[in-house]
């Protein structure tokens, strides 16, 4: 039996190359390999690097897929199955529309498939493929075993992704990763991750965990395993971090270089919106910023603008809130409502989407806004974002912020980065914005 695994692009444009940030090693892909049973022929083909070849022989195509990417899965699912070729598809947008993704798909795999996955290849070879396959459980995280051979010949950015856990345990009611695991966190026997990391011998690495100290004792016991390694690495934490000063300290001594923290608005009434409560704590904001500056963490803030009571006045406060602290990069991102969350049901109730399905939507591109905001217009919303990006990334702003030359320039891997990030960052945001769902010609 031979598997064709494929990991869809959002979509192209006519012309000009993929979004160069968003071609990250598929993490997902390389566990489902890895979880194939030996014996089975695998291949792997990405399509935001490389064309699909459809027309080469295989007898199952699995597709992981996510909300940008699902109108270009759906694409790539079409021509397979017009060869009779079944397809299999599993990810976060499966598991929160399994209905719509049905439609397009053999079998869909919905939850983790660490349970599902040998069940699924079996039926598939004798023929006789469900509609659907629920995970029933959590499964375990014990035995995780990335199969990174498939990105063999590969281009992807040079930053190795490592799983640590899974979940998060608040409640932000626009975070579709809070719908899939619903509010929970489970994490990777320390023995397991450290093995992982010496075998790949990478020194640069990304905990792609969407908040890597979710779990206090978990972290602690995986910051010390991490100290003999000497490496550096990056991931996501909650803000509420700063109190707990021996994390922090042993963090850093960890290797320990940047994180992303999800500040999201400097509004406490948009907080209050998005139940950001981790957020809302009085003054938590400078004070955190204080303790990472004294640990010589350097951060990367998201903020999120739509909420009902943003203004052009609150994005301008964001982006001297991210100036004045000489913040590493931030981000300035609109509100997108993807299916399965509160925020997404909330603005339908309301009748305040633009499109329903806005990710099947074919004069969707990515930067335009698919709700009706409060207090501005979608396009409105659309620009001010894609203003302030652009302001953030000004010679002025990149000079000024690194003037926090403790935590910035701390050694020479740190200073790079700055300079890279900040220095390709409108290239970036002008390769994203006006991108297609899928392809034109498809």
């Amino acid at each position: 039996m031979k598997i064709t695994f494929i990991m869809p692009s959002v979509g192209r444009k006519e012309k000009g190359k993929y979004v160069k940030s968003w071609t990250m090693e598929p993490l997902a892909i390389a566990v489902l390999s890895g979880l194939t049973a030996p014996g089975i022929e695998k291949v792997f083909y990405d399509d935001r690097i490389e064309p699909i070849p459809c027309h080469e022989p295989t007898d199952l195509v699995a597709i992981n897929v996510e909300t940008y990417t699902a109108r270009r899965a759906y694409q790539i699912a079409s021509m397979y199955r017009s060869k009779g070729i079944p397809v299999v598809m599993g990810g976060f947008h499966a598991t929160l529309m399994p209905e719509e993704v049905a439609g397009h798909a053999d079998a869909v795999v919905i939850g983790e498939a660490e349970d599902l996955w040998g069940e699924v290849v079996r039926d598939a070879q004798a023929g006789r493929l469900r509609s659907f396959y629920k995970a029933e459980s959590r499964p375990s995280l014990k035995n995780i075993s990335p199969d990174r051979s498939i990105y063999r010949g590969k281009e992807y950015t040079k930053l190795t992704l490592i799983e640590t856990g899974r979940g998060c345990r608040f409640g932000c009611n626009f975070c579709s990763v809070s719908s899939f695991f619903h509010r929970s966190y489970r994490a990777r026997p320390v023995e397991n991750i450290v093995r992982e990391i010496k075998m790949l011998k990478a020194t640069s690495l990304f905990f792609v965990d969407d908040n890597i100290v979710a779990d206090r004792k978990q972290a602690i016991d995986l910051f010390e395993a991490l100290i003999p390694l000497k490496i550096r690495w990056i991931s996501q934490v909650s803000i509420n971090i700063y109190q707990d000063e021996e994390l922090m300290k042993i963090m850093k001594k960890s290797g320990c270089l940047g994180v992303l923290v999800g500040f999201e608005s400097v509004e406490p009434e948009n907080l209050k919106d998005m139940e950001k409560k981790v957020n809302m704590m009085s003054e938590c904001y400078e004070a955190a910023i204080k303790q990472f500056r004294k640990h010589k963490i350097c951060i990367y803030g998201t903020f999120l603008f739509g909420y009902d009571h943003d203004t052009e006045k609150s994005i301008e406060k964001a982006y001297q809130f991210a100036l004045r602290h000489k913040l590493f990069y931030a981000a300035f991102n609109h509100l997108m409502p993807f299916p399965g969350t509160p925020l997404y049901e909330r603005l339908r109730s309301e009748k305040r989407l633009i499109y329903e399905k806005w990710w099947l939507e074919e004069n969707y591109k990515f930067g335009d806004i698919v709700f009706h905001p409060k207090l501005m217009t979608a396009e409105e919303l659309s620009e001010l974002c894609y203003k302030y990006r652009y302001k953030f990334c000004h010679l002025f702003s990149i000079f000024r912020r690194g003037l926090n030359i403790t935590v910035h320039f701390q050694n020479i891997q740190a200073m790079a980065a700055y300079f890279y990030i900040n220095l390709t960052a409108r290239r970036e945001t002008d390769s994203r914005r006006g991108l297609p769902m899928g392809f034109k010609d498809a």
